[in-house]
């Protein structure tokens, strides 16, 4: 069996995320295609307290691609609309999506801002378009979205709700811990969780796409621990079969004796979503004060990114750079607060410009 890293671009944290902000009225990708006859389809969806499009929300809605960008014509949509398909017919000029690779954009513009002041709601690249985690788009499929994350669908459902069917494949081999030693039990997740077979082997789901270096998550009594692991490069189709033993690392510097949960310790992050910045408040007990600390923030495939030093503050901002100084895009990303070399509480965010 090939050796690999078991990762995933989504991962799983049992800490919630206290208090969060509710969010404004954004659009977002739902799902992309394209039809037999090589026409494209977006299927669009909105984010914020009511998950529906309403005329009051939006000023106006762009599309972005290779070719241009064009105004989505919302005299004909209906408010309290949930899910919209936009064609290149749908936009006051017509728009081309390459089918060899091309990075897809959704601008809200909202009332109330300025002209020249779009917020970048969501993006999708693929094929040789930079950033992409599909080679290209096979005839029949869709790109969707489940659970933030997106995938190969081999049943589109352009106009409905997502859902996993013909969206996953199938992992399975031997777990080793950093001993090399074979792990049969334990709880494990990746997108979804992972099961022992009585051969010893495990199985999971994983969501249909190219995936590269991120980490595993171990749940336990003491709640949610990182664990590293080998070098990992795999790009799942759906209803496929990767034969793949899993080799775990040490921890991500962490030491490896259980860290109780504290309950008076805390992070949030608002506003959340955010674009540029956003603040991390963080309340630490007395009796952890003086342990170092530090915010790692990490982007979608497990890298780290960026360090923010604990201090005496209970503020800090992060105004979306990583550790060159350089802007980072829009997407998912994930922070973890650290005391001692022991991570305490974890979380995400989402990035929108």
């Amino acid at each position: 069996m090939k050796k690999i890293l078991l990762a995933s671009c989504l991962l799983v944290f049992s800490d919630s995320i206290m208090a969060n902000p509710v969010p404004l009225q954004q659009a977002f990708i739902s799902e992309f295609r394209f039809s037999l006859s090589n026409k494209w389809e977006l299927e669009m969806g909105f984010n914020g307290p009511t998950r529906l499009f309403m005329h009051s929300y939006f000023d106006s809605i762009y599309v972005v691609t290779s070719s241009g960008m064009a105004k989505l014509r919302l005299d004909y949509v209906k408010d309290s609309t949930s899910l919209l398909v936009v064609t290149s017919d749908s936009l006051t000029m017509p728009l081309s999506v390459n089918p060899e690779g091309d990075c897809i954009k959704i601008y809200s513009y909202l009332p109330g801002f300025t002209s020249g002041h779009f917020y970048v709601v969501d993006s999708l690249a693929f094929g040789n378009s930079a950033g992409s985690s599909f080679d290209s788009i096979p005839a029949g499929y869709s790109i969707c979205r489940i659970n933030g994350i997106f995938c190969l669908d081999k049943y589109p459902s352009i106009g409905s709700a997502n859902d996993t069917s013909g969206c996953c494949a199938t992992l399975t081999g031997f777990l080793f811990d950093k001993d090399r030693k074979k792990i049969i039990g334990g709880t494990f997740a990746l997108n979804y969780p992972i099961t022992f077979n009585a051969d010893g082997t495990y199985s999971t789901r994983i969501l249909a796409r190219k995936y590269a270096l991120s980490y595993v998550v171990q749940v336990t009594n003491a709640g949610d621990y990182w664990i590293g692991a080998d070098a990992l490069d795999i790009n799942a189709y759906p209803d496929s079969v990767i034969n793949a033993d899993i080799h775990l690392a040490d921890p991500l510097g962490i030491n490896e004796t259980t860290v109780p949960s504290t309950p008076r310790l805390y992070i949030i992050n608002y506003p959340n979503p955010f674009n540029p910045s956003t603040n991390f408040y963080v309340r630490i007990p007395a009796d952890l004060r003086r342990k170092q600390g530090e915010i790692e923030i990490y982007n979608s495939i497990g890298q780290k990114i960026y360090v923010i030093p604990i201090s005496s503050a209970s503020s800090y901002r992060w105004d979306g750079i990583d550790i060159t100084g350089r802007r980072v895009s829009s997407g998912v990303y994930y922070y973890r607060l650290v005391l001692d070399n022991q991570a305490r509480k974890t979380g995400s965010m989402i990035l929108l410009k």
